[in-house]
């Protein structure tokens, strides 16, 4: 064979290849022409040629099945259509589509199609309605668009700004790992049934204000801008554990049904529940949080904060917020907890409901001590002082004890140093003798006299002398005062 039948050989075969892997042209009109004379319509890997527009059609149905898979279409417009049969468009790659208006009472298969412009606003789908795997290049609307039963978007990658505001989901919905590139608006949708967003990134704003969510899962999401769900009615058990929050999430006036779960969330901005209702039980166990956590105004049944970690400076704001159960103890909270007197008696209140009496104490003790800190100098700063002082505000006996053995110590020193007190060299009962010689007492008698005097009076082989009588006095004093804050401060803390 010569070098010039070898090269004619391989470029025949060339083309052969291009030709066999190219697309069959198909008209337009050829399309609307079956479809006027009620056939069905199915092709598989066909190029439409012209503008595919259904929105002429006498009677603006399409009584047949209708089929395009893995199909070219350039221009296309569905508005106001009604698919009578099902309608797939499986792998289909559309240039220009508008389905706005159309009513698929088929299921409407949209599985791995690819959009570079659409809209499908106000259409409705009476059967399932499947998505997944779709790609929609630039801005696209369902904006007020009902879907009867199941819709599915797992996987679909909306690149640009996607509106489903004011929509129906009367069954189940299936945005499972689906990639919001831009901003997501769901506002005022109603999501009826079970709906799986585990997995999807919202790259721009999610907005899910004043929407109603019946067992929503976001499990795992990724929110990178800021995540809007005020106002939202949320029934069944909510799910948001592992969703990582790059930026503000927005729970205001939300109202939680049923249990909510937050567990292993991760919030590295504000966390704002100001006025949110959650008349169940949540769960922030294991969350972590780089903002501030706000329920400012909010109302709570019962809340379980094991382990959640706040980064320092990360304050829980719980001003005018009603407490019923908040399981925190309060040595994972106390340095975050934005000091409002409300808040830390509700939290007080909260603990002793809870039996977790140490974590009362404590929080009592701080409440005080920040109460102590706001006031001006005069007579109730000094006596809160002084309670802080002497018993701990009534929730540290301790304190009295310290301060009883101070009080022996120092006048025990006082006596000892000043030889305020005399010994006889036998037991003054009796009438003096004139044997008798006075001895100076040692540290371990005047600190024995000093205790005698602080639990009840002096032993009698001992009397103090000079001025010394007065300081008996004062200590005598001081020991019924202390000991009465220890046994009142001791009841308080042991008989509850």
């Amino acid at each position: 064979m010569s070098w010039l039948s070898l090269v004619f050989a391989i470029v025949l075969a060339m083309a052969l290849v291009s030709l066999g892997g190219a697309q069959q042209s198909l008209p337009a009109q050829k399309i609307l022409s079956q479809i006027a004379a009620g056939q069905p319509v199915h092709y598989d890997g066909i190029a439409i040629t012209g503008d595919l527009d259904l929105s002429t059609l006498p009677g603006a149905q399409i009584p047949a099945a209708f089929a395009l898979f893995n199909c070219t279409i350039p221009d296309a417009s569905f508005e106001g259509i009604t698919f009578a049969e099902d309608a797939f468009f499986w792998g289909s790659s559309f240039g220009n589509a508008s389905f706005q208006g159309a009513t698929f009472l088929g299921r409407a298969d949209f599985a791995n199609t690819s959009f570079r412009q659409a809209s499908f606003a106000g259409c409705t789908f009476y059967q399932p309605a499947l998505f997944g795997g779709a790609l929609f290049e630039n801005d696209l609307s369902f904006e007020d668009t009902a879907f009867g039963l199941d819709a599915s978007f797992h996987d679909v990658r909306f690149l640009g700004r996607v509106d489903f505001n004011y929509s129906d989901f009367d069954s189940y919905s299936y945005f499972a790992a689906a990639e919001f590139s831009e901003d997501a608006f769901f506002s005022d949708v109603d999501l009826s049934a079970t709906s799986d967003f585990s997995a999807a990134t919202f790259s721009g704003q999610a907005n899910f204000i004043r929407s109603r969510l019946n067992e929503p899962y976001f499990g795992d999401v990724l929110f990178s801008g800021p995540a809007q769900f005020g106002m939202a009615r949320f029934s069944g058990l909510t799910s948001f554990g592992g969703a990582v929050f790059a930026d503000e999430a927005g729970f205001g006036l939300a109202r939680f049904s049923d249990a909510a779960y937050f567990s292993g969330a991760h919030f590295q901005d504000l966390a704002l529940f100001g006025l949110a209702r959650f008349e169940d039980i949540v769960t922030f166990q294991d969350t972590r949080f780089d903002g501030d956590l706000n329920f400012k105004s909010g109302s709570i049944t019962s809340l379980l904060f094991d382990e959640a970690e706040l980064k320092e400076g990360s304050r829980i704001i719980l001003n005018d917020t009603e407490i019923n159960l908040f399981r925190a103890h309060w040595k994972e909270i106390q340095d975050h907890v934005a000091w409002q007197p409300g808040a830390y008696l509700a939290l007080v209140e909260n603990y002793r409901r809870l039996g977790w009496l140490e974590d009362e104490d404590d929080c009592y003790y701080q409440y005080r001590k920040l109460d102590q800190a706001s006031k001006g100098w005069g007579w109730s700063k000094i006596i809160d002082i002084l309670a802080w002082l002497s018993c701990g505000y009534g929730v540290r006996p301790s304190y009295a004890v310290v301060w009883s053995l101070l009080t022996i110590l120092i006048f025990g020193l006082v006596f000892w140093i000043g030889d305020g007190i005399r010994r006889s060299s036998k037991p003054l009962s009796g009438p003096v003798e004139k044997d008798s010689i006075p001895e100076r007492a040692t540290f371990r008698n005047a600190l024995f006299f000093s205790t005698m005097i602080f639990l009840s009076q002096g032993p009698i082989d001992f009397l103090p002398v000079g001025r010394h009588r007065y300081y008996v006095m004062l200590e005598m004093i001081l020991g019924w005062l202390l000991l009465a804050l220890f046994l009142v401060t001791l009841g308080k803390v042991m008989i509850r």
